[in-house]
């Protein structure tokens, strides 16, 4: 093909993020397909790496000189080297603040983004019709832009099935003894930023009223010490659950984070919106039983058997990040969820729980990078052809 030459600027912090988890092994097949890719990394701080891309070092990710600075970066890359394509996977915000800075391009512009709620401001639509090409990662945010006028291609996201390999009997329970968990302590997983959309307070009061009177752990991975997060260890305290809860710091190991998956008799996740839900994928693909509040990107994932989805406690709440409605999961409902899963394990999971595993691990099994790709490579097609 000739037309090869990819600037990617995105999130590149290797201590994790959704962003991170996509742009990594999409440059990397798109390399392997031929493509030449120099990657302007969001919060990469120049440690080693090993991938097969080049990625340019840009510290923070939370300066206000950061995107001016990716823009300098893109301005020389196309004096110097020549850009036949600039993808930016990055929320709308950050993707509209780019385009403010572009006047006249001859390169083709492609986003990457999540869709996190309904409805859209008209302020976060316009960028997304500036945009030669744009990619949601998600089914009800690709309808949801097409309400407003915008062709969006849905991009699936896959995760990588020899890192999320299955544990076997032994492993896991040796990973397990690792944590102090012992074979009859039913564990709860949570992988999530500890942010107001997460609404890990909800997740904590589910936790405290399931495990009054059992053996139970709560594993959080998170960042703890955020300053907009809550102070997790004093509302566990106030819980009266901190002797059950253990809190990993985010930027484990790709071997690390899988091994505390392979702790978790389930996970949860209660945020009020995602995007999609990353983790979710990634528990399914290790057999976990999964729930989640019953809204956008959850309940996209575990629909049709795949997972048990909570119920809303709806207030009428519109957030300040894009206008968006908020979903407050029921804390009794998730008490009663978790309830069920427990005594499910407790009598060597039911056929219906086990059923709802088999189809979620079926669904992740199909997805594949390649496959993302693919669909990606062919939008590459139709831009060249439509320019000729």
């Amino acid at each position: 093909m000739g037309k090869n030459h990819i600037v990617w600027i995105s999130d590149f912090d290797v201590k994790g993020s959704g962003y991170f988890t996509i742009s990594v092994p999409m440059c990397t097949e798109l390399t392997n397909r031929g493509y030449e890719i120099k990657a302007i990394g969001l919060g990469y701080k120049r440690q080693e790496h090993f991938y097969n891309f080049s990625l340019v070092p840009l510290d923070s990710f939370n300066d206000s000189t950061a995107l001016q600075d990716s823009y300098s970066m893109l301005t020389n890359l196309i004096t110097l080297w020549g850009v036949d394509y600039v993808v930016v996977a990055l929320d709308i915000p950050l993707q509209r603040a780019l385009l403010s800075r572009i006047n006249e391009r001859k390169y083709k512009y492609i986003g990457i983004t999540p869709i996190e709620s309904t409805p859209l401001y008209p302020s976060w639509i316009t960028p997304l019709l500036q945009m030669d090409k744009l990619f949601v990662i998600s089914k009800f945010g690709t309808e949801e832009v097409a309400r407003y006028g915008v062709n969006a291609t849905y991009l699936p996201v896959g995760i990588d099935t020899n890192q999320w390999r299955l544990p076997s009997d032994d492993e896991r329970k040796v990973v397990r003894q690792s944590f102090g968990i012992g074979e009859d302590t039913f564990t709860v997983l949570t992988v999530a930023d500890n942010q107001e959309r997460k609404n890990l307070y909800a997740a904590l009061k589910i936790f405290s009223g399931f495990s009054r009177g059992k053996n139970a752990k709560y594993i959080i991975v998170t960042r703890q010490n955020l300053p907009v997060g809550w102070m997790l260890w004093d509302l566990a305290a106030e819980l009266r659950i901190a002797d059950k809860l253990i809190i990993l710091e985010r930027g484990l190991s790709n071997e690390e984070l899988r091994n505390v998956y392979a702790t978790a008799d389930a996970f949860m996740l209660t945020s009020k919106v995602e995007g999609l839900g990353l983790p979710l994928l990634e528990a399914m693909g290790m057999k976990i039983p999964c729930i989640a509040t019953n809204s956008t990107g959850m309940k996209e994932l575990l629909s049709n058997g795949r997972g048990i989805l909570l119920d809303v406690d709806f207030y009428d709440y519109r957030d300040p990040f894009g206008g968006g409605y908020r979903y407050f999961v029921s804390i009794e409902d998730g008490i009663r969820q978790l309830d069920y899963l427990y005594y499910s394990k407790l009598y060597h999971h039911n056929e219906r729980t086990q059923a709802m595993i088999d189809t979620a691990y079926n669904y992740v099994q199909q997805l594949s990078w390649e496959k993302s790709v693919d669909i990606f490579e062919e939008q590459l097609r139709i831009l060249a052809q439509n320019e000729k």
